[in-house]
């Protein structure tokens, strides 16, 4: 079989596993933990470098008893190290004490030594990179430098007591260039790696000003592990001071259920996952005797897996102006629709209170213009009664069409729809406009198609909507004009229109048509009564029986009403039957003979 060849890299990068293993589990964010891998592997080659600086200073079989204690201290005291680092969260003592021992025992090999070793040397003017390596700061050059220069300064004195004499054998100047080599291979790479850092930064810093958002580090149980810059700006608080905290702790009680599903569906690997949650932060308070105040912003987090560890990178965006503009849309709705409800119902309620005096109005003028009490002595009499008539005629009907435009707004408009033959509905409202066409010396004709048969709707709806559209023609075409009504079948759908060729609509006008008391204002216009709810109501019962309905007009050439309704009729849902009145049904079938029963099915 073949053997697989070990590079140099691929050793590396097992070491730096194996670095990682000694790492606390509570260390919060991946700088640190990195750290803290540095730190467990310059444990692990301590003894390393001490071995071979014991070795080149002494004879490996001269003083055995002292070696071997040393040697077993050396070997010992790493490992020590190791197994602390693995258990505590700040290894900021550990590393101070590592490099103190590390000194030390430097010192013991000088002083035990028969002569001044070079390595010794190059080890302790070393320490500081040694440190920098680890920690990669100026607070570990400058707590580093005061160790190597106790450690130098013991050298040196060592060296002057014993005659200023260097033992260079072989062996210690192997040792010391290949230290000293991978000093510079050491000093490169890692110079390398913070350029590369801090082109990393940068483009994390781009990014993260690009969005609108903080970029939250998440591990796996929920703990915050690293922060955007955006943090302290949208929290109120030093992102120092909020990792390796956990995120759930500034989530609102109310929307912690809903956290912590959004944390589950991460950690199954669900994709596209966002959730909608009130985080805690802090704000300058408004008063000067406190000096800040908590407040609850809502946030949209979406998280993603990161692609290094096992954590998760999640995007706060503060979305709260929305929430805000979303409730306002809300409440202003509520208030419309509150506004709707309340006029159609005083609109109903003053309809239905006014056709009671109306129609008394209207019965006892008529009994005086058909003198059942008795003649009009006078014409002039008669002439005011007749107006009495159509004034409280023409208010009747302006309070029926007002009382059948709030029910179709409330939705309680009657619907039945039967089967009937549409050519008959359109030949009783040509008989009916055609006096008031005559009137005005307006034709009125219609072509049906004879493919037209029977139609299911409401047969009494359906003459509304022939008959406002025929008036409103009617009304707005001069003499000498001509309005249409057409009829035919497209697609299972009966399609009619009502046409003329009248004083037509502006095209900016087109779009109040068929709202409730709107009217088209123009010179014409203003010499016609009119309330403008008659499109409206054929609007309202068009959409009823699941139509359309569409206007196109020029001024000064007419307009064209296309209607198109289902054939088959309005969808209407079927009522739920209890099958305990079935039950009931047909017990009463039993005891009071059939054709009871038969009635009350039919109803």
């Amino acid at each position: 079989m073949p053997i697989h060849s070990v590079t140099l890299p691929e050793i590396a990068d097992a070491y730096r596993r194996h670095c990682k293993h000694w790492v606390s589990t509570s260390v919060a964010g991946s700088a640190e933990r990195d750290r803290d891998a540095r730190m467990a592997g310059a444990f692990l080659v301590m003894p390393i470098l001490l071995a071979v600086a014991l070795a080149t200073s002494h004879t490996l079989f001269s003083e055995a008893g002292g070696m071997l204690s040393l040697g077993v201290g050396v070997f010992a005291l790493p490992m020590i190290f190791c197994g602390t680092l693995s258990l505590v969260r700040n290894s900021t003592m550990i590393g101070l004490a590592a490099l103190a021992s590390y000194g030390i025992a430097i010192g013991l090999i000088s002083v035990t030594a028969p002569s001044a070793n070079l390595l010794l040397w190059i080890m302790g003017a070393a320490i500081p990179l040694e440190a920098w390596f680890v920690y990669r700061s100026r607070k570990s050059l400058m707590a580093s430098g005061s160790i190597a220069v106790g450690v130098l300064a013991v050298l040196f004195g060592v060296s002057m007591w014993m005659g200023g004499n260097v033992t260079l054998t072989a062996f210690s100047l192997l040792a010391s260039l290949g230290y000293g080599a991978s000093l510079l291979v050491r000093c490169a790479s890692a110079l390398v790696a913070r350029g590369q850092e801090a082109r990393r930064d940068d483009r994390v810093a781009d990014l993260e000003s690009a969005i609108d958002g903080v970029v939250i580090g998440l591990g796996r149980d929920g703990m915050i592990t690293a922060l955007s810059y955006k943090a302290q700006e949208h929290f109120g608080m030093a992102r120092s001071l909020l990792i390796g905290t956990a995120l759930l702790d500034r989530v609102h009680v109310s929307d912690r259920v809903h956290f912590l599903s959004f944390l589950s569906d991460l950690r199954d690997g669900v994709v596209g996952v966002s959730a909608e949650v009130k985080l805690r932060c802090v704000a300058a308070s408004d008063t000067a005797k406190a000096g800040h105040a908590v407040r609850f912003a809502t946030y949209r987090l979406s998280g993603v897996p990161h692609s290094r560890d096992n954590g998760f990178v999640v995007v706060a965006t503060d979305i709260s102006n929305v929430v805000a503009d979303r409730f306002a849309l809300d409440a202003a709705r509520t208030q419309v629709e509150t506004a709707e409800i309340t006029k159609g119902r005083f609109l109903a309620s003053v309809s239905h209170e006014l056709r009671t005096p109306l129609n008394s109005i209207i019965g006892f003028s008529d009994v005086l213009l058909q003198e059942i009490c008795g003649k009009l002595p006078d014409s002039r009499q008669r002439e005011y009664v007749e107006l009495v008539h159509q004034s409280g005629t023409h208010l009747l009907s302006v309070v029926n069409a007002i009382l059948d435009v709030s029910k179709i707004e409330a939705g309680t408009y009657p619907i039945m729809a039967e089967t009937f033959a549409f050519k008959d509905a359109v030949t009783m409202v040509h008989d009916m406009m055609a006096h008031q066409a005559s009137q005005k010396n307006v034709t009125l004709c219609d072509r049906v198609s004879k493919h037209i048969g029977a139609v299911v709707a409401d047969q009494r709806a359906l003459q509304q909507v022939l008959i406002n559209l025929v008036s409103n023609a009617v009304k707005f075409t001069e003499s000498g004009g001509v309005v249409t009504i057409d009829a035919g079948v497209r697609d299972d759908m009966l399609a009619f229109s009502v046409s003329d060729t009248g004083i037509g609509i502006a095209e900016a006008d087109l779009l109040t048509l068929g709202q409730p008391f709107r009217q088209v204002q123009n010179d014409y216009t203003r010499k016609h009564e009119g309330t403008g709810l008659g499109l409206a109501t054929v609007k309202g019962l068009i959409g009823l029986h699941g139509g359309q309905m569409d206007i196109r007009s020029r001024p000064g050439q007419g307009t064209v009403v296309h209607v198109l309704i289902p054939l088959a009729g309005p969808r209407i849902d079927p009522v739920p039957v209890d099958p305990v009145n079935i039950v009931e049904f047909r017990a009463d079938s039993d005891s009071e003979g059939g054709s009871h029963a038969e009635a009350r099915k039919s109803a």
